[in-house]
């Protein structure tokens, strides 16, 4: 008879890792740094490094009451294109160009005022000091960012100074739930005194953004899954110092694949206290994704 080995001795066989955990754990990273991404609520994830990341978004924005002696009815189309870069696993750059079409009339004149043109270019980056995965799927992350705006915009669709502005990011991806908050502050150097556009009048602006993503499908990730497809719910929230606060509440759909995306949203106002600028009475918003 053979001798018995010692407890300490005995090998533990290999681990197998089984073709869809394999398959499960390349779809999460691309998932994940590409988004579980709310429309209008940013999230602490980033793509792979030298990988680039464009997002289109069109927003259709219907302003209605205006409190400010402007007394103003206005819409507006903003056609927004952001280019983030992976440097590292941990910081990425963004450039951010809208370009706006306002349509204003103003009390007491006939007809409407139409502007087209380019409104403020940003630059930003963007550093995730904190990553904790739980599992390929499970992750908790946080970000912090920051940048400037620059006056690239025509006429009043701009700020007309250079605003710098930071923030941080709080995200968590729990099985089929995904949350998103941040929370930026941006340092207006100019702007007009009764400005169309929230955050860019002479004031400071604080933002403070929520955001729920619940995976519809599929509810596990298997060997066979391409996509998701996720339904979202936001809080959008913007104060300014002199005392405008206004709170949007957005349910959309998001759909990700590996490579692309496309989103829509809708906006409502829940909170409005506003006497500066017009208030928002409807924001809908359009938009795709792709990773290359």
């Amino acid at each position: 008879m053979s001798p018995v080995s010692p407890p300490f001795s005995r090998r533990r066989p290999p681990a197998r890792i089984t073709l869809p955990a394999a398959y499960i754990a390349l779809l999460a990273p691309a998932g994940i740094a590409f988004g579980q991404e709310a429309t209008s609520t940013p999230a602490a994830t980033q793509p792979g490094v030298g990988k680039w990341y464009l997002r289109e978004r069109v927003q259709y924005i219907k302003l209605g009451d205006d409190p400010s002696p402007e007394d103003r009815e206005m819409d507006k189309v903003v056609a927004t294109t952001a280019l983030t870069c992976g440097i590292t696993r941990e910081l990425s750059a963004t450039l951010t160009l809208p370009m706006a079409l306002s349509i204003e009339d103003l009390a007491g004149s006939s007809g409407s005022d139409e502007t087209f043109g380019a409104g403020d270019t940003s630059l930003s980056l963007k550093w995730r000091p904190l990553q904790w995965d739980l599992n390929p799927v499970d992750s908790v992350r946080v970000a912090v960012f920051g940048g400037v705006e620059a006056p690239t915009g025509t006429g009043d669709l701009g700020s007309h100074s250079w605003d710098p502005f930071a923030g941080v990011i709080f995200t968590s991806i729990l099985g089929r739930h995904g949350f998103n908050q941040a929370v930026s502050y941006k340092f207006n150097s100019g702007g007009d005194a009764f400005g169309a556009v929230a955050g860019d009048g002479p004031d400071d602006a604080l933002r403070y953004d929520s955001s729920y993503l619940f995976r519809l499908d599929p509810a596990v990730y298997s060997a066979q899954t391409t996509a998701a497809t996720y339904l979202t719910f936001e809080l959008n929230g913007l104060y300014e110092t002199n005392g405008d606060n206004e709170i949007l509440f957005g349910p959309g759909i998001l759909y990700e694949a590996r490579t692309f995306a496309v989103e829509a949203t809708v906006g409502l106002p829940i909170v409005r206290d506003v006497d500066q600028r017009p208030e928002t009475d409807l924001v809908i918003t359009l938009g795709f994704r792709v990773l290359f």
